[in-house]
């Protein structure tokens, strides 16, 4: 019986330190390739997200006067060429700012200035495409 316990003991030990390394490995190939901003319209713009495989993130939103929208890209790293700070010519999108963070968990945090609605609301919509893009477009209702 002690020999029973000792294997299965043994065996979850392997299989933790198994999983460990397996998700180390799959956040390091999670990578945020390119970030991509496009003003398709007056009143509708998206930012684009090419990654390095199936990620797809948290995606909120903050109200406020200073509106923000936000997406968590957990267990991923990014691109050392991507810079922590976009503007853009965007009426409604107006900066991109992206940040690593470690703690609680870690992820890629990029967050949207969105321009004061004056009265009116936002619609956001986004798309995982299977050439490992995700787009989130945003336009007025």
């Amino acid at each position: 019986m002690k020999n029973a316990a000792g294997i299965i003991c043994i065996a979850l030990f392997l299989l933790a330190v198994v999983c460990f390394i397996g998700c180390r490995a799959l956040a390091s190939e999670r990578v945020i390739e390119k970030i991509r901003f496009e003003k398709t319209s007056a009143t509708k713009e998206r930012v684009s997200f090419k990654l390095s495989g199936y990620c797809p993130p948290s995606v909120f939103g903050l109200e406020g006067e200073k509106g923000r929208l936000i997406c968590d890209f957990f267990n991923t790293m990014m691109e050392k060429d991507i810079p922590r700070a976009m503007t853009t010519d965007g009426n409604l999108i107006l900066g991109i700012r992206v940040g690593l963070h470690a703690a609680p968990k870690q992820k890629v945090r990029v967050v949207m200035d969105l321009a004061p609605p004056f009265g009116k609301d936002y619609a956001v919509e986004q798309h995982f495409y299977e050439n490992n893009i995700f787009v989130v477009s945003v336009h007025l209702k």
